[in-house]
C-alpha cells in the first residue's frame, strides 16, 4: 500500500533535489505559475491584487474493487459472494466551484471556494431490478490563507492553513424500491457535505527555470468532532508533484503524479435506510482506500488580458487499493479559467 510516509519523504527529496541554481524571482505571471488546475491553494498573489476563479470538475466511478482486485458487478449481489443484495455499478459526479483569491500583502494570499454538486449513482439488485439515485447541492466551503515561508531564487515554499466549513448537506433524501415511494436517508457517498469542521493543513514547494516549472503539495483533511448523524468522515491524505513546460508565453503544459489516502468512517448514521446489511456504500468500513493517479494539463495565458487563463487537467489512476466492495474512479477532468481584475 502506498505510504503517506514515503509521499512526505519523497516530497522532501524531490524539493531538496529541486534546489539548483536559477536566477530571478518565481512569479505566477507565467502560463505555467499555476500548477496544474485540479490543485488547489497552489500560488500567491502579489499585495493587492485579486483572482477570480471557476472550475468544472466531472469524475466517474464505474465498477466496484476489493483491494487491488476489481470485481463484477454480479459478483458483489451473488449470495456466495459478497452476500448484497444491493450494489452501485456507476456514480459520476459533477462539480462546479468559484473561488476568489485576495492577497492584503506579499506575505499573504487569502482564498475562498465554494463548490456545488450534482451526483447520481447507478444500481442494480440481486433480483435483477435496476434504480437510480440522485443528490445535488451546496458542498462545503472551504476558506483560509496561504504564507510565503522563504523564497530562494526563483523557488518558494508556502504554508497552507484552510477550514472546510459543514455548508454541505448529510440529509439527502431519496426514493428506494423498498421505501414505498417515500423519500428516505441516502448513504455516505451522495451526501454533498461532511457535516462537521474540518482543518487543511499543508505544504506547497514551487520552482522555475526559464522554460520548466515543477512543484509538490502534501494536504491534509483533518475531520474533527461527530457530525448530527452520529458519524466522522474518515480523514484524508494527499500528496502530488508536478513538472511543467512553458511553449511560449502564452501556453504550457503538465505532467503531474498524484497519490491520496482515505480513512474509513467512524461511527454509523443511525437511519434504517442506511443498511450496512443491504449495500456496501453504507459500510463504513469499505469507505477508505489509496490510489495513485497521473495528470496531463495545459494551461493557456490570454495575451493582453488583465491575467485571463484557461487550464484543463485528466487524471486516469494507475494504482488502487480500495476496502471494498467499493466503486473505483476511472477519470477525473478538471476544466477552469482564472483572471486577476486587479493588478
Amino acid at each position: 500500500m502506498y505510504s503517506t510516509r514515503k509521499t512526505v519523504a519523497t516530497f522532501v527529496a524531490i524539493s531538496m533535489f529541486a534546489t539548483t541554481a536559477v536566477n530571478g524571482q518565481w512569479t505566477s505571471s507565467r502560463p505555467d505559475g499555476h500548477a496544474p488546475i485540479g490543485v488547489m491553494g497552489d500560488h500567491m498573489h502579489e499585495k493587492g491584487e485579486v483572482m477570480l476563479s471557476a472550475r468544472y470538475m466531472f469524475m466517474d466511478m464505474a465498477g466496484s474493487r476489493i483491494g487491488t482486485d476489481g470485481v463484477t458487478d454480479a459478483s458483489v449481489v451473488d449470495p456466495a459472494g459478497s452476500n448484497f443484495t444491493i450494489t452501485p455499478i456507476e456514480m459520476p459526479m459533477q462539480m462546479a466551484m468559484l473561488g476568489a483569491m485576495y492577497a492584503p500583502g506579499d506575505m499573504l494570499t487569502l482564498m475562498v471556494m465554494a463548490p456545488y454538486l450534482d451526483i447520481s449513482m447507478d444500481h442494480i439488485t440481486r433480483a435483477g431490478g435496476a434504480f437510480t439515485t440522485t443528490s445535488s447541492g451546496i458542498g462545503d466551503v472551504r476558506l483560509g490563507g496561504m504564507v510565503r515561508l522563504v523564497n530562494f531564487g526563483r523557488q518558494t515554499l508556502i504554508a497552507n492553513a484552510f477550514a472546510s466549513l459543514p455548508t454541505g448537506s448529510i440529509d439527502e433524501l431519496d426514493v428506494l424500491p423498498i421505501s414505498a415511494g417515500a423519500e428516505v436517508q441516502l448513504p455516505y457517498p451522495m451526501q454533498t457535505g461532511s457535516g462537521t469542521f474540518d482543518l487543511m493543513p499543508g505544504i506547497t514547494y514551487l520552482g522555475q527555470a526559464d522554460a520548466v516549472s515543477w512543484g509538490g503539495q502534501a494536504m491534509a483533511t483533518i475531520r474533527t468532532g461527530t457530525n448530527d448523524r452520529d458519524y466522522t468522515l474518515g480523514n484524508r491524505y494527499e500528496g502530488t508533484f508536478w513538472g511543467g513546460y512553458r511553449f511560449n508565453d502564452k501556453f504550457s503544459g503538465s505532467l503531474r503524479l498524484k497519490a491520496t489516502d482515505t480513512q474509513n468512517i467512524e461511527g454509523a448514521d443511525p437511519a434504517p435506510s442506511v443498511n450496512p446489511l443491504a449495500v456496501p456504500t453504507a459500510r463504513t468500513d469499505l469507505r477508505g482506500g489509496t490510489q495513485v493517479d497521473i495528470g496531463v494539463g495545459f494551461n493557456v495565458s490570454v495575451p493582453r488580458s488583465r491575467g485571463l487563463r484557461f487550464a484543463v487537467e485528466a487524471l486516469l489512476p494507475i494504482y488502487r487499493d480500495l476496502d471494498g466492495p467499493q466503486l473505483e474512479t476511472d477519470l477525473t477532468l478538471v476544466f477552469g479559467v482564472q483572471i486577476v481584475p486587479v493588478q
